[in-house]
């Protein structure tokens, strides 16, 4: 059983509160919160072998789990404002817990995020934190928007943290600068807080790029009312040091399946394109045009004469046996 079977089947209810606008199935929840706002609320956990190596930095890994809390409250279009921190830990080794701390409060102070409160526990190295954001009301952006006829955009590059896990694991080979870049795009993914702000104008759906882009892909499409897309390999965005680190092919399938990258994809009408090359501009993000929204369901690659799709996964998914 993975993970959203698990959730659709044990936890997903109806909301019996008026006070719920968007409940479980979005990057995050949205609650009201007055007349003109609502609150945006995230959440995620980290698990030492199971969502970072164990012998990450402990400045890395503080820094990543605030990163991936913004990036969902970023897919949602919400100004992020204070955050919950749990922490699970063997020991209280005070040279880890600083490297944590200075990673995690460097993020926190650059979108002055304040820390309101959490727990400790002793026990395997488990991290997690919950998020709260705001929006004005009815503005959040949501998975569940696309339309027919939609063009498909991507902010920044895709693969770079899959093939960073690679260079670790030493199922890939490269060092210096290329491999410092990549790694750091594992351990340290930038939010796109300012592009998500500068979203609800302009697209009709919207997600982060946690587990691969055709699984996050997969469920705007789901949520949008099983609805396909067509999306062109031959256009994803690649860094120089990913082509480097493995070649064009195998690149092209970690953009295509590999998670981490913690970018927007968003969908958007034809005629909002001049809008949002303007916000390549305005945001300082790479912004990528990779296919359309169609009415047949399901995902068709064009584009990709030269690379072997058989057998891929469409991306990280939790499995339960």
């Amino acid at each position: 059983m993975d993970e959203f079977r698990l959730i659709e089947r044990f936890f997903r209810r109806d909301s019996k509160s008026s006070e719920v606008v968007v409940g479980i199935g979005d990057d995050g929840a949205v609650v009201k919160a007055g007349i003109n706002e609502q609150t945006v609320l995230v959440t995620d956990t980290l698990v030492a072998g199971v969502h970072f190596p164990e012998r990450t930095a402990p400045q890395d890994l503080g820094y990543k789990l605030l990163a991936v809390n913004l990036s969902d409250l970023a897919a949602m279009g919400a100004t992020p404002n204070w955050f919950l921190l749990n922490l699970v830990m063997p020991d209280a080794d005070e040279s880890w817990l600083q490297g944590f701390s200075t990673g995690l409060f460097s993020l926190a102070e650059e979108y002055s995020v304040a820390l309101i409160g959490g727990d400790t526990a002793r026990g395997p190295l488990c991290v997690s934190a919950t998020v709260g954001g705001h929006v004005r009301s009815g503005t959040a952006l949501r998975r569940n928007g696309a339309q027919v006829g939609d063009q498909l955009w991507i902010s920044g590059t895709l693969g770079d943290a899959a093939i960073g896990l690679d260079l670790l694991g030493g199922v890939l080979g490269a060092t210096g600068e290329d491999m410092d870049y990549l790694v750091g795009r594992l351990n340290r993914p930038k939010p796109r807080i300012e592009l998500g702000l500068s979203l609800g104008a302009v697209a009709t759906a919207g997600i982060d790029i946690s587990d691969g882009l055709l699984a996050d892909l997969g469920h705007i499409l789901k949520e949008s009312g099983a609805l396909g897309a067509i999306v062109d390999v031959s256009c994803l965005p690649l860094s120089p040091q990913a082509i480097g680190a493995c070649g064009e092919s195998l690149a092209r399938e970690k953009a295509l399946t590999g998670g981490d990258d913690y970018e927007i994809c968003f969908t958007a009408n034809p005629a909002q394109r001049s809008q949002i090359e303007q916000l390549r501009h305005n945001c300082n993000v790479k912004l990528t045009c990779i296919g359309s929204i169609r009415t047949l369901a399901g995902i068709a690659l064009t584009g990709a004469d030269n690379l072997d799709l058989t057998g891929i996964k469409p991306g990280y998914r939790h499995d339960w046996l």
